[in-house]
C-alpha cells in the first residue's frame, strides 16, 4: 500500500494526477525549476527492449490516415483512471486501440490524426500526441513520465505536445476537415474530462458520414497478428501455461481457491506479465458451474473438480487459458465422462479453425459434439437442449483485449489468434440424474490460424485426463510451506 502523505496538500495545475492521486500531493517548493525545464532534464527509464518498435506503430497510423483521407480527422483518447475507493485508484491500463496506434501507456492522453496536415511550431505534421508533463511532485508520487519530448523520441510520433493545450490546438484544424467518430472512453474522472468536453463541442458540427467506421477498421487491423505481435502473445501464453502446470502439480483438498489463484498469478507474474489478462476464475465444485466466478474464497474439497480460467498479459497482449482437474488427483467416473466429452468437442472445434472456414464453424462443431454426447449420457433428451448446459460461445479472437472483435471478418485467415473453449456446466437441481450435479468443466486453448493445421499455442498445459492425473502426482511449488514468522 502506498504511504499516506504528511504535511500540507496542494493542487497542481501543471499536472493531472487522477481523482485519487490529487489528494496525495505533498507541498514541494519548485525553487528555480520550471515544469518545462524539469521535464527536459528528467530521464525516462527504459527497462525492457522487446516491445514493439516505433516503426510498427507508425505503419498502423499511416493505414488509418489513408482510410480517412486528406480532408479527414480522427481523434483518439486513452482510458481514464478509475477510482477504486476513497484515495485509491485501480492500477492503470490504457485503451487497447490507443495502445495499438501509439504504444503510449500513460493516462490522460489523446492522439490527433490529420492527413491534410497541421502546423506545429512551423512544421507541418499529420499526427500529434498529447501527454502529461512531469513535475517534481508527479515523479515523487507517481514515478517517471515520458513527457512530449520522450514520446516523440521513443515512440516516433511526428509531434507531441502537453495535454493542457489540447483544446486550443483543435482550433488549428481546418474548418472543412471532417471528423471520423471514434468510441469515447466511459466514466472519465480525470484530465480527460476537459479534453473530451473540448473535443465534443468542437466536433459536433464536423462529423463525417462514416461515423462508426473507424472502430470497425481498427478491429479488422487488430484481428490478424504480425510476427512481432505473435512473439509477445506467445510470451503471455507460455508464462500462463507455466502457472497452470504448477497449480495442477500443487493443488490438494483443503486448499482455498485464493491459494490456487495466488499460485498461478505468481508464476505468470514471475515470467514478466504486467497484469492478469482478466480476473482469475478458480471455481471448485459447484463454483465451477458459474461461468465468471471470481470470488475465489471457498475451500477445495475432496471429490471436487476445479475449473481454473486464468492467464497473464504481456506488453498489452493477453493469453486466455482454462484447465479443469480433479482436486484429489483422480477423476470420478462421472467427471471423467464429462471431461472426455468436452475434450472431444474441443478437438472437433479446433479442427474447424482453418483458413476459409466460417468464424462460427468451430462453435457449431463444438455444440454438435456436446449435444450428441449429452444425449448419449442421458443428461438431455434432445440435441436442441444443449444450451441448458453449454450456454456460451465456443471461442473469440484474442489479442490486446482478451475478447477482441471479429470486425467485418466472416472467414478465418492466417494470423488470427483465437480461443476454443467448449464447456459443460451442470448445476444442482438440473433436470438430470443427481450424479451429474455440480460438475463444471471447461477446456480452453489459444489457437493460431495458419495456412495449414491450426497451432495450439497453449499446448504445453496437458489436456488429456490421464496426462492431468499423471501431472498431479508431481510436487509443485505450491506445496512448499511458507516459513512462519516469529513475533518479537
Amino acid at each position: 500500500m502506498r504511504p499516506a502523505p504528511t504535511g500540507q496538500f496542494v493542487a497542481c495545475a501543471q499536472y493531472s494526477f487522477g481523482m485519487a492521486s490529487r489528494k496525495l500531493l505533498l507541498l514541494i517548493p519548485l525553487i528555480g525549476v520550471s515544469v518545462a525545464s524539469f521535464a527536459q532534464q528528467s530521464p525516462y527509464p527504459v527497462f525492457e527492449n522487446d516491445k514493439l518498435s516505433p516503426t510498427i506503430y507508425k505503419q498502423r497510423r499511416e493505414l488509418i490516415k489513408r482510410q480517412i483521407g486528406p480532408k479527414g480527422v480522427a481523434v483518439f483518447f486513452t482510458n481514464p483512471t478509475r477510482n477504486r475507493n476513497n484515495d485509491t485508484d485501480f492500477r492503470y491500463r490504457g485503451d487497447s486501440n490507443f495502445l495499438y496506434l501509439t504504444g503510449f501507456e500513460e493516462p490522460e492522453a489523446a492522439l490527433i490524426l490529420a492527413p491534410g496536415g497541421i502546423d506545429v511550431g512551423g512544421t507541418r505534421v499529420t499526427e500529434v500526441l498529447f501527454t502529461n508533463v512531469s513535475t517534481p511532485q508527479s515523479e515523487t508520487w507517481l514515478g517517471y513520465r515520458m513527457n512530449p519530448s520522450g514520446a516523440k523520441a521513443l515512440l516516433g510520433v511526428e509531434a507531441a505536445l502537453p495535454n493542457s493545450g489540447f483544446g486550443a490546438f483543435l482550433a488549428k484544424i481546418p474548418e472543412d476537415d471532417k471528423v471520423w467518430k471514434t468510441p469515447m472512453p466511459a466514466g472519465a474522472t480525470d484530465e480527460l474530462v476537459p479534453m473530451i468536453a473540448a473535443y465534443t463541442a468542437w466536433a459536433k458540427t464536423r462529423y463525417a458520414s462514416q461515423q462508426s467506421a473507424l472502430d470497425t477498421i481498427l478491429a479488422d487491423m487488430r484481428l490478424v497478428k504480425s510476427p512481432e505481435e505473435l512473439k509477445l502473445l506467445r510470451h503471455a501464453i507460455d508464462a500462463s501455461v507455466l502457472g497452470h502446470l504448477e497449480v495442477v502439480r500443487s493443488v490438494k483438498p483443503g486448499m482455498r481457491e485464493y491459494e490456487v489463484q495466488a499460485l498461478v498469478e505468481y508464476v505468470f507474474t514471475r515470467y514478466g506479465c504486467e497484469y492478469a489478462g482478466y480476473p482469475s476464475i478458480v471455481g471448485t465444485g459447484a463454483n465451477g458451474t458459474i461461468l465468471h466466478y471470481e470470488e475465489n474464497r471457498a475451500q477445495v474439497k475432496n471429490g471436487d473438480m476445479i475449473v481454473m480460467d486464468a492467464a497473464g498479459e504481456y506488453h498489452g497482449y493477453s493469453a486466455d487459458v482454462t484447465r479443469t482437474f480433479p482436486a484429489n488427483g483422480k477423476f470420478t467416473p462421472e467427471q471423467r465422462k464429462i471431461y472426455d466429452l468436452v475434450l472431444a468437442a474441443q478437438n472437433a472445434g479446433i479442427g474447424q479453425i482453418r483458413p476459409g472456414k466460417s468464424v462460427g464453424a468451430f462453435h457449431q462443431e463444438c455444440a454438435k459434439v456436446l449435444a450428441e454426447g449429452l444425449v448419449k449420457l442421458g443428461i438431455i433428451k434432445n440435441p436442441r437442449e444443449v444450451g441448458r448446459y453449454f450456454m456460451h460461445g465456443a471461442g473469440h479472437p484474442l489479442g490486446l483485449d482478451v475478447h477482441d472483435e471479429w470486425g467485418t471478418t466472416r472467414t478465418l485467415k492466417p494470423g488470427i489468434t483465437m480461443t476454443c473453449e467448449p464447456g459443460i456446466y451442470i448445476k444442482a437441481g438440473s433436470p438430470c440424474d443427481p450424479k451429474w450435479w455440480n460438475i463444471g468443466c471447461r477446456i480452453e486453448d489459444d489457437i493460431l490460424v495458419t495456412e495449414g493445421d491450426p497451432v495450439i499455442m497453449s499446448a504445453g498445459a496437458p489436456r488429456k485426463a490421464e496426462e492431468i492425473e499423471a501431472l498431479m502426482k508431481e510436487t509443485g511449488i505450491g506445496n512448499i510451506p511458507v516459513r512462519p514468522f516469529r513475533r518479537g
